[in-house]
């Protein structure tokens, strides 16, 4: 049975013949040799983003697009979906379908590697990261967003969870005649949003060290901090609001994983928590450390 995913990248390419469907693939995450080897098999279908002459010392270890066949129907596209994603895996951050030619999309994103800062200065945007295409396409008001998506269907970036990885796909305008360069300009709020929640990256900073662990596989740092994201957000829906027991929160499943708010006692110390009657680690040292302890009777 294919995956939801699959299907839903099956029946975008099944809209039309137009349609191809391509991959980015993070490189520097990647050994010389792998790189290597995935260039030469798919010579002539790959391309770097990063085409500007100020990139050429990274080019190589920058994003490239990846793309299918030229004559592909939709079960050789489907073939090229599995064999790329066998041979790169976690290193793909990004499926895109696309009535525009690879090669012409290719150099329609690398457009989008420069953009003006608020002081109107040029800066280096890695827009083709799964977080940062998720800020981008909510700010579409902004100049140049509209224009960077005119040529895409879709775009499926990966969405980080604790079981099962999951593809979110983004509706571009399926305008392949609407290539054009793009001038990015990003607000203040943009940046904010591309930088991130400060409070994830110093959780990141704290369980830098920490090994693989139920909660926090062995991951990139990117997907490590999707994860801490996930659970942080989670911790919040929970009505966790004080930046200590956030941390708390959040290492505690990094470490021991989801199965740990099934114990006795995280009801109670979330619900102490929440209520100001405790903080977190001190309702999960009263509660559950309490309940492990006490004897068995019968």
């Amino acid at each position: 049975m294919m995956s939801p995913f699959i299907n839903a990248v099956a029946t975008a390419l099944r809209e039309s013949p137009r349609y191809r469907l391509s991959a980015i693939i993070e490189m520097a995450r990647l050994s010389s040799a792998a790189r290597g080897k995935l260039k030469e098999h798919y010579a002539e279908r790959c391309w770097p983003l990063l085409q500007q002459e100020q990139f050429a010392n990274l080019r190589d270890v920058g994003p490239w697009l990846f793309g299918a066949r030229p004559d592909s129907e939709v079960s050789g596209q489907y073939d090229f979906l599995c064999n790329l994603g066998e041979a790169a895996g976690p290193e793909i951050c990004g499926w895109i379908t696309s009535a525009l030619p690879p090669e012409q999309l290719a150099r329609h994103l690398s457009h989008a590697s420069m953009v003006s800062g608020t002081d109107g200065h040029p800066y280096m945007l890695r827009y083709h990261t799964p977080s940062a295409m998720r800020v981008l396409s909510a700010r579409r008001d902004l100049p140049g967003i509209t224009d960077l998506l005119a040529p895409i269907q879709y775009w499926w970036v990966p969405v980080v969870h604790p079981q099962t990885p999951r593809w979110c796909p983004i509706p571009g305008y399926d305008r392949p005649d609407a290539d054009r360069p793009l001038i990015l300009a990003l607000d203040e709020a943009c940046w904010e949003a591309l930088a991130g929640d400060p409070l994830s990256h110093r959780i990141a900073e704290i369980l830098k060290h920490e090994p693989s662990s139920p909660g926090l596989p062995e991951h990139g740092h990117s997907e490590r901090l999707g994860l801490i994201q996930y659970y942080l957000n989670e911790g919040r829906e929970q009505g966790l609001s004080r930046e200590d027991d956030l941390i708390t929160y959040v290492s505690l499943l990094a470490r021991y994983g989801e199965k740990t708010t099934n114990r006795p006692g995280w009801p109670a110390a979330l619900a102490d928590a929440c209520d100001n009657r405790s903080s977190f680690a001190d309702g999960v040292q009263n509660h559950m450390c309490t309940t492990q302890s006490r004897p068995s009777h019968g």
